[in-house]
């Protein structure tokens, strides 16, 4: 029960955190990034922040989560894919189609980078919580 409780908080904070610093990457330092509206060097360099916004998120999730990281790691790649999904059809992305699914793609290589480097480091073995 209390590795469910872990991922469940590990998904819904590095979620959070992941939406945060991404919204914060694109709207505040970017200005608003968008197809067709952006230049592609910026449009290029947010695409690489938004990747290390959701690796920070995932790490953040996978730490919280342990031992349930990759657990936690594949529902935020599910809640990516499904936003994703609903975005398209329902028309709120102005983007091709391709273009989404690749903005979508590298999100989730980032989520399982970032799981993977957690997990990586803290070793099979190792613990985040202290006893006492």
């Amino acid at each position: 029960m209390k590795m469910l409780l872990r991922t469940i908080a590990g998904v819904v904070l590095g979620y959070a955190l992941m939406v945060v610093l991404i919204t914060l990457v694109q709207e505040t330092w970017f200005g608003g990034v968008a197809w067709g509206e952006t230049p592609l060097a910026p449009l290029l360099l947010a695409g690489f922040f938004t990747c290390v916004a959701a690796l920070i998120g995932a790490a953040a999730a996978t730490a919280i989560a342990r031992p349930g990281g990759r657990a936690a790691a594949m529902v935020m790649s599910c809640l990516v894919a499904i936003e994703t999904t609903v975005l398209v059809f329902t028309g709120r992305v102005g983007g091709p189609l391709w273009f989404d699914i690749a903005a979508a793609g590298s999100l989730i290589v980032a989520i399982v980078l970032g799981a993977e480097l957690v997990l990586r480091w803290k070793g099979p073995g190792r613990c985040t919580h202290s006893r006492g």
